[in-house]
C-alpha cells in the first residue's frame, strides 16, 4: 500500500513539472508606450517600443535614439520609423527626451547621463535586454549626445551612430572609451547647422583609438534620386581591435537632415544606422 502511494505522490509531482513548463508565458504589453522615471528629483519622459514578436522569453538588443535640439522624443519617434525596423528586426527601440529640448554635452556631472544609466538599469530590469547590445543613436544635438554616451558610458554601449551630430574638440581631450567602439557617422558637406569642417577631426579621434586602417576604403552610393541634390560617398576605416569599423556616409551636397526622410534620398539613415549598429557588440563585431 505505501508503495503504490509513492507511486501516487510522483506522478502527481512529475504532472505538476510538465505542467510548469507547459504555462503559456504571461500576457506581455508591445507596441509604442510613453513612461515616466524619476532622476535626481526630475521627472523623465522617454517613448519605449516593444515589437509584437517579444515574449519575454529572449533577450533582445536595445536601441536608444535621441532627437535634435529643440525636437523632442514624439517627432524623433516619427522621423526615424525604427518602430518598423524594430518590428522587422526583433529589436526594442527607445526614445527619450531631453530637458529643454535638449542634451547636455559635458563629461562630468553630467544630468543626462544620469538619465540614461537609471533608464537603461530599468530596462534591464523589466525587459528581456541583450545587455551586450546596446545601440545609440542621435540626430544633431543628438548626434553630438552620442558621442558624450560613447566616451562616458562605454562600458554599456556596443557601438553608436551620429547623424548631423559633431564631436567637439572640447569631447576630443576628455574623452576616455574604455574599449574599441564602432563609429558610424553621417553628414552633409552643406549643412547649416554643424558645419562638415568638424567632422574629420571625430572621425580621426576614433580612427586611432580604435585603431583601425588609416586610409578609407572609399565607394560610391548609387545615386537614386537625381533629383535630391546630393549623392553619397562611403569611407570605410576597417581593421580595428576587435573588428571594429569607422564608417562616414558623405552626403555630398547634403544639408542638416535625416535621409530618407528629408534630403538625401539615396539612402535611407534609420536602416544604415541600425544595419551598421547591428553587426557590433560590446566584444567587438559579432
Amino acid at each position: 500500500m505505501k508503495f503504490i502511494l509513492n507511486i501516487c505522490i510522483l506522478i502527481f509531482i512529475l504532472s505538476c513539472n510538465i505542467s510548469d513548463d507547459t504555462q503559456p508565458v504571461p500576457n506581455v504589453q508591445t507596441g509604442k508606450m510613453t513612461k515616466e522615471l524619476i532622476v535626481n528629483g526630475n521627472t523623465r519622459e522617454y517613448i519605449i517600443y516593444i515589437p509584437e514578436s517579444y515574449t519575454g522569453t529572449s533577450s533582445l538588443p536595445l536601441l536608444l535614439s535621441f532627437h535634435g535640439l529643440t525636437g523632442n522624443m514624439e517627432f524623433n519617434f516619427n522621423h526615424t520609423n525604427f518602430n518598423e525596423l524594430a518590428e522587422s528586426e526583433n529589436f526594442i527601440v527607445v526614445h527619450p527626451n531631453g530637458i529643454n529640448k535638449k542634451w547636455t554635452l559635458r563629461d562630468s556631472n553630467n544630468p543626462d547621463i544620469d538619465f540614461i544609466e537609471l533608464l537603461l538599469d530599468k530596462l534591464e530590469n523589466n525587459y528581456k535586454i541583450d545587455s551586450n547590445r546596446i545601440y545609440i543613436t542621435g540626430m544633431s544635438n543628438g548626434g553630438n549626445f552620442s558621442f558624450t554616451l560613447a566616451c562616458g558610458l562605454s562600458n554599456r554601449v556596443a557601438s553608436i551612430a551620429s547623424v548631423t551630430g559633431l564631436m567637439f574638440q572640447g569631447f576630443i581631450g576628455d574623452c576616455t572609451p574604455t574599449r574599441p567602439l564602432s563609429v558610424l557617422h553621417i553628414h552633409g558637406t552643406e549643412d547649416p547647422i554643424a558645419n562638415y569642417s568638424f567632422v574629420q577631426r571625430g572621425l580621426d579621434f576614433w580612427i586611432s583609438h580604435n585603431n583601425t586602417e588609416d586610409l578609407p576604403i572609399i565607394s560610391n552610393i548609387p545615386d537614386i534620386d537625381t533629383q535630391d541634390g546630393s549623392v553619397v560617398e562611403k569611407h570605410r576605416y576597417l581593421n580595428g581591435e576587435n573588428g571594429v569599423e569607422v564608417i562616414h556616409l558623405k552626403v555630398i551636397g547634403g544639408g542638416h537632415d535625416w535621409p530618407g526622410f528629408q534630403g538625401n534620398m539615396d539612402i535611407n539613415a534609420s536602416e544604415e544606422v541600425w544595419n551598421f549598429l547591428k553587426a557590433f557588440d560590446l566584444n567587438g563585431k559579432i
